[in-house]
């Protein structure tokens, strides 16, 4: 492990998946996995996820200020070990967990009107980015909205985000990102004003995406890589062997 381990790189990438559930309480327990951007490798697997925990299992690793870019989802555990441990660094929220925060709304709302059918085509469509649907398809698909004014609501401000993204300076990410959530303010419903205050809290690491267009899909892909070595092996009971 210390022959294999090199100080921090420039650009890094955080996220969590489950390892095991604990035999006392019935939890499950997490390894957080964190990948070099910049040399597209795998960097160190930490056991647990709390900010504690991460800094015991990562405080061998030299060169914290080495780091100058942090992707991450939307976890304020992740961030407050990023803003804690590593000066230098700009954290970046990724772009794909932003553009679905309204997905479980949207399909809680959708089951009320069409029950739990997975396979309609309406449930597809409805979480699918709107600028890719048919002329055809998306006028059919507003026709069908308007019938529904709550799903409707959370439908537009969904397409409001993915707009968002399309973007191509980030000033005006900026001011479009400040009218979303202004327009947000006059909504009755409870799911958009969670939204609102979720673009409020990550405000300058939503926009540090424009700066730099860089995501999390690479940590993803490693997180799906983590899922299919515990399925071959039946999963781990130690994590030192994992």
């Amino acid at each position: 492990r210390r022959s294999r381990t090199y100080p921090w790189p420039s650009r890094i990438g955080i996220d969590e998946h489950s390892f095991q559930k604990c035999k006392e309480t019935g939890r499950t327990k997490f390894v957080t996995f964190v990948i070099d951007q910049k040399s597209k490798k795998a960097f160190e697997v930490a056991d647990g996820r709390s900010v504690g925990e991460l800094e015991f299992a990562l405080k061998h690793i030299p060169g914290r200020e080495n780091v100058e870019l942090a992707t991450m989802d939307l976890s304020e555990t992740y961030r407050q070990y990023v803003k804690r441990n590593f000066v230098n660094a700009k954290i970046v929220a990724d772009k794909f967990h932003v553009v679905r925060l309204l997905n479980p709304a949207i399909n809680r709302y959708r089951k009320e009107i069409t029950g739990d059918k997975r396979k309609l085509p309406v449930r597809r469509l409805l979480l699918k980015n709107g600028s890719k649907l048919s002329f055809h398809v998306k006028t059919a698909l507003w026709s069908w909205l308007n019938q529904h004014p709550n799903l409707r609501e959370l439908y537009e401000y969904k397409e409001a985000i993915h707009r968002l993204y399309r973007n191509t300076s980030y000033q005006r990410a900026r001011d479009s990102l400040i009218k979303l959530i202004e327009r947000m303010a006059s909504s009755r419903l409870p799911e958009v004003q969670t939204l609102r205050r979720t673009l409020r809290g990550w405000f300058n690491e939503i926009l540090n995406y424009f700066k730099w267009r860089i995501t999390n899909a690479r940590v993803e892909g490693f997180n799906n890589v983590a899922k299919l070595i515990k399925k071959r092996a039946y999963g781990y009971r130690s994590f030192e062997n994992y």
